[in-house]
């Protein structure tokens, strides 16, 4: 789960980045979220939140005055977000298992609801199923979202794949690489770095690579490019520092965008179609759940996810 704790690093409250900083408290899930805990009648509760990455649906908890315990598991190495950090009250009573894969979870504790947002679908289910089984209160509740194969967020997902031009990546990065280089020949003497030849090459493939990106019409963007040209126009806006702050930057750059390409084809390849969420359901079933009810959620007339319930 190299790829995810790359991602959750950064400190995001949700799998969808900036998107939702503020952790899921608006928008479908927000309102998925609230419906859920609306249904069960009480504010006590414990909640088991599987593939939490940053404590997802902690936020949402907090707005929503739950009382109780949330526990948060998760494969990846996570961290309670500022989401969470600045809502934070003396309600609930919070433990996060990072780089804890739930088929290995353990605890004496059953829960109310056993929730998961897009991260079930990545564990190995013959497992996942049975262990969620074991530790889910009487009338206890397992509510998920998985990723639907015809879902919006698939079909993004499918299209960034196509968009990682990692050649072009690669030449741009060896010129910031010169750039740097000759930057500590110079002492770090910016007012020096001019009258160096292969510095002002490289500066000018640099120009020319992000003008390529960004000089066309919005939709002709490329989106990871025009992500990764920002990336690479922080080394600049931080050129002043130090030579290995410098060299940090530049190193931090490329792994960056292989842990994106690679969350990306994970997200392809465990989104379900209506052939592989029967198959989903049985296992279920098998896994000694009931009641099970799958049905698409859309969002804006589109599906977003498959949305699951089960006692």
């Amino acid at each position: 789960m190299e790829a995810w704790g790359n991602f959750w690093s950064k400190g995001h409250s949700t799998t969808f980045g900036e998107y939702y900083a503020d952790g899921y408290t608006k928008g479908y899930i927000a309102n998925w979220w609230k419906n859920i805990v609306d249904e069960l009648n009480s504010k006590n509760l414990n909640i088991l939140e599987v593939g939490c990455g940053n404590a997802s649906l902690l936020p949402g908890l907090f707005d929503l005055n739950v009382t109780g315990t949330y526990t948060g598991v998760d494969a990846a190495k996570v961290q309670i977000p500022e989401a969470a950090k600045k809502r934070k009250n003396k309600l609930l009573t919070i433990t996060l298992n990072s780089e804890t894969g739930i088929e290995s979870f353990t605890t004496k504790q059953q829960f109310d609801i056993i929730a998961s947002v897009y991260g079930l679908e990545y564990s190995q289910l013959n497992q996942s199923l049975p262990l969620l089984k074991k530790l889910l209160a009487p009338n206890g509740q397992l509510r998920l979202l998985m990723h639907h194969a015809d879902s919006v967020i698939t079909a993004m997902s499918v299209k960034a794949l196509t968009e990682f031009d990692f050649s072009q990546m690669d030449n741009a990065i060896s010129y910031l690489t010169d750039i740097n280089s000759e930057l500590n020949t110079l002492d770090g003497e910016l007012t020096l770095l001019t009258q160096s030849l292969k510095a002002e090459a490289a500066r000018e493939s640099v120009n020319t690579f992000i003008s390529s990106v960004m000089n066309k019409s919005a939709p002709d963007r490329n989106p990871i490019l025009v992500d990764f040209c920002q990336a690479l126009l922080t080394f600049f806006k931080k050129i002043k520092l130090p030579a290995k702050e410098r060299q940090q930057i530049i190193d931090s750059i490329l792994p960056d965008f292989h842990a994106s390409k690679e969350r990306f084809t994970q997200m392809v390849d465990v989104a379900r179609n209506q052939q592989q969420i029967e198959h989903f359901e049985r296992q279920m079933s098998d896994a000694g759940f009931t009641n099970i009810d799958i049905q698409p959620l859309n969002n804006e007339g589109v599906p977003v996810a498959w949305n699951i319930h089960a006692a």
